[in-house]
């Protein structure tokens, strides 16, 4: 029997890396950039295929200025600038491309 290989991915990251390195030129018929969401969904076509994870689990941030960590630690990235306006739901996009988990059951 083959080992598990779990990979948990936080999305976060790699979203926002392709969203400012890839050009705006990605985009939507209707003009909505699209590079977050395709940079990232590459990444994980890139991984999937190198690594062949059996288990590949991927979390991405509601929000780009609140969270649980905030509220733990008050200074948490406090000294990042605001995102861009373009680049507020870029996470969103990349999620919505992102394949929905499948489910099996063992007995």
């Amino acid at each position: 029997m083959t080992a598990a290989t779990v990979y948990l991915i936080d999305a976060s990251p790699y979203v926002f890396r392709a969203f400012f390195s890839l050009p705006e030129s990605i985009a939507a018929p209707d003009g909505r950039p699209m590079n977050a969401a395709y940079g990232f969904a590459s990444f994980l076509v890139k991984l999937a295929g190198e690594e062949s994870p059996t288990h590949l689990a991927v979390a991405f941030d509601e929000s780009l200025t609140t969270s649980f960590r905030n509220d733990l630690y008050p200074a948490y990235k406090a000294q990042r600038e605001e995102p861009p306006a373009g680049s507020r739901r870029p996470s969103a996009r990349a999620a919505s491309s992102t394949p929905r988990p499948a489910t099996r059951r063992t007995t």
